[in-house]
């Protein structure tokens, strides 16, 4: 019997163990690879998700700093503002700024570092820069770190720009007219208007009192020199206007969106117009009356002033400061009693401003005012706008540089750039 068993394994050469122990090394091989991926993958994820809590980190560094920008941060010691230029010279009077690790989750785990403040436009060194008691940096580039957990790291750069909108101002009033109309301007005598483009801060350049097209000029001349729009019954009594020629419009000296009434309407109308930076900012209106109502009113006690965007009339008057910052009006402007107002008018639609009753009223800044229709073909042409301050009392109006830079960045400042380095 035991002889018969083993010649039934005479043939067996052990291939079912071979088999056996080939698949276990399979299986454990599939094993091996199915724990090295699980942990990998772990691993992996792990540090994704450090690695997006440190992006989001220097977001939240580049997003406070852009709330100290915007002058909803106290510097410490309070009260002082958070010009561009103090932000990039004191930037030690701010926590987010003063270049340590800031905690953005209360638990630390993740925080920011503004690496740098610089401006990207000047080749001054910084020291150079700060000790220039007029210089004002147009742009800023800013560094943020941010840091997650397990020494994640992000970084990001961004460049802002002071200006909400930027735009030529080459002269205290632009009126342009393409119509071939005769301009409806009146100044009244020496005693009633006066106008100057010496800038009121000295700090800035002179500028034509008034600019406009080469066929409006010897009205405006006229009326400057003591007579009426057409030459006629001179007086020798004409109102006080610095410089007394006024400048013709052309490429040089027009800003952009008063270039064509197709820019005119875009920059009014536009998707990223004013009209809807305005109604982002809740300061749209329909009448003059609800602007003045409203919570901040015209911007007479923001130090920076605010944008106002009345779709319609509005009288300015009275008050001192009646209000401070852009104001665009649509329809007629009236100037009433003693009105005072810093930084930019713009009148543009109607194109009508008129001054009336007593008093003593200032403008200090500049006025745009452009007669168009809000829609129609894009080849419009600019009617003839009215300026006529003859009115009751007397009317200054003077360039002054640091209200006309305030008014351009009353919407916020600009974001020109953002990128992780």
């Amino acid at each position: 019997m035991r002889s018969q068993k083993r010649k039934d394994r005479v043939g067996e050469k052990g291939a079912a163990l071979i088999t056996a122990v080939l698949l276990s090394m399979l299986l454990l091989a599939a094993g091996g690879t199915l724990v090295l991926t699980s942990t990998m993958t772990g691993i992996t994820a792990r540090d994704s998700t450090a690695e997006m809590q440190a992006y989001y980190a220097a977001e939240a560094g580049v997003a406070r700093t852009l709330e100290v920008l915007r002058g909803n941060i106290e510097s410490n010691p309070a009260g002082t503002r958070a010009s561009f230029k103090n932000v990039l010279c004191s930037k030690t009077l701010w926590t987010t700024t003063a270049g340590n690790e800031v905690n953005v989750a209360s638990d630390g785990s993740t925080r920011f570092q503004v690496l740098e403040i610089m401006d990207p436009e000047t080749s001054n060194t910084q020291a150079v820069n700060c000790a220039n008691a007029s210089y004002k940096p147009n742009q800023l580039r800013i560094r943020v770190l941010g840091l997650g957990p397990s020494d994640s790291q992000k970084k990001m750069e961004i460049v802002v720009d002071r200006y909400t909108v930027d735009y030529l101002v080459k002269a205290v009033v632009t009126l342009p007219n393409g119509s071939g109309d005769a301009l409806p301007f009146n100044l009244g005598g020496s005693n009633v208007t006066s106008t100057s483009g010496t800038d009121l801060d000295g700090g800035g350049e002179s500028l034509a009192a008034f600019a406009v097209n080469d066929a409006d000029k010897n009205t405006v001349n006229n009326v400057i020199d003591g007579c009426l729009p057409d030459g006629s019954n001179c007086s020798g009594s004409g109102p006080n206007v610095t410089p007394s020629d006024p400048a013709i419009l052309g490429n040089s000296n027009t800003p952009s969106f008063l270039e064509s009434v197709f820019k005119a309407r875009d920059f009014l109308y536009g998707n990223e117009g004013m009209m809807n930076a305005a109604i982002n900012q809740g300061r749209y209106f329909t009448s003059g009356a609800a602007a003045i109502s409203s919570a901040a009113g015209l911007g007479a006690s923001n130090p920076d002033g605010v944008l106002t965007f009345v779709d319609g009339d509005l009288t300015l008057g009275p008050g001192n400061p009646t209000g401070q910052g852009t104001l665009i009006v649509t329809g007629n402007l009236t100037l009433d009693g003693n009105f005072n107002f810093n930084g930019v008018i713009m009148v543009l639609g109607e194109g009508h401003v008129y001054r009336s009753g007593g008093g003593t009223g200032n403008i200090y800044g500049a006025m745009f005012v452009a007669k168009f229709a809000r829609t129609g073909a894009d080849t419009d042409v600019f009617g003839a706008p009215s300026f006529d301050t003859s009115g009751g009392g007397t009317a200054n109006i003077q360039y002054s540089s640091n209200a006309v830079d305030k008014a351009k960045a009353v919407g916020g400042h600009s974001i020109k750039g953002v990128r992780e380095i």
